[in-house]
């Protein structure tokens, strides 16, 4: 059977790993961000996230939430109101058909120090081409903003530390090894459609029931995030799993 390879954006990354039952749950509600999408997505859900198909580092993101008014759309530390959803998609028209855009169900994120932060799964390919967790970090984002993303201002941070006011001792613990086992599993499923490539960037969010999501899965990780932590033990193991 000949191996199929595939360049997807992030919708097409979610149509196709939707497709596995063991990780279909986990994966946040995502459409084309076309009129009718939009207008379906605000009636179920009381946030979203517009993200560009293709983008990265969380360069044009926009959050929308649902108040008693109508809408609330922030981009940045910037923010504007509309009274319905016709009026916002209008004033976003031609930024989403321009970019192609994504509309994501918004996830009600666990907090640290009141601000809310997700997860990196690096994981990479062995000598033997197995999938290994080489990394993970936390990225607490900034003061209202909407990105947790480190080149939007990120702070990256062990992930032990910001889940240490949700979780103690074992169940710390075995939560991480959770997170790092659905990282690996989600990049080897992924890796079905990208088999030339041998890095994989898991972004997980967690929400206050302390369910895990799989926000996105870069395919071309940037490594340099986990030199910024004190210890440099991942940052060395991903630059020797980078060599293989």
């Amino acid at each position: 059977m000949k191996k199929v390879r595939y360049k997807m954006g992030k919708l097409g990354k979610h149509l196709f790993m939707k497709k596995y039952s063991r990780i279909s749950d986990l994966l946040p509600d995502t459409m084309a961000a076309t009129r009718s999408n939009l207008n379906h997505m605000l009636r179920t859900y009381n946030a979203l996230y517009l993200k560009p198909d293709e983008g990265t580092g969380g360069r044009g993101i926009y959050k929308i939430s649902r108040t008693e008014n109508g809408f609330v759309l922030r981009g940045g530390t910037t923010s504007r109101n509309y009274a319905t959803a016709d009026a916002l998609y209008d004033s976003l028209q031609q930024l989403i058909n321009r970019d192609k855009y994504i509309v994501q169900q918004g996830i009600e994120m666990l907090k640290h120090n009141g601000r809310s932060f997700d997860i990196r799964v690096m994981v990479q390919k062995n000598r033997s081409g197995q999938l290994v967790t080489t990394g993970i970090i936390g990225r607490l984002g900034r003061a209202n903003k909407i990105v947790t993303n480190y080149h939007s201002g990120g702070t990256p941070l062990p992930i032990s530390k910001l889940l240490q006011s949700h979780l103690s001792g074992a169940d710390l613990a075995n939560y991480i090894r959770k997170i790092e086992t659905l990282g690996r599993e989600a990049s080897s499923i992924l890796a079905i459609s990208y088999t030339n490539k041998r890095a994989f960037g898991v972004d997980i969010a967690i929400d206050t029931k302390m369910k895990p999501w799989i926000l996105e899965i870069n395919t071309g990780p940037d490594m340099s995030i986990f030199n910024a932590l004190k210890d440099k033990t991942m940052y060395k193991r991903i630059l020797r799993y980078a060599k293989f």
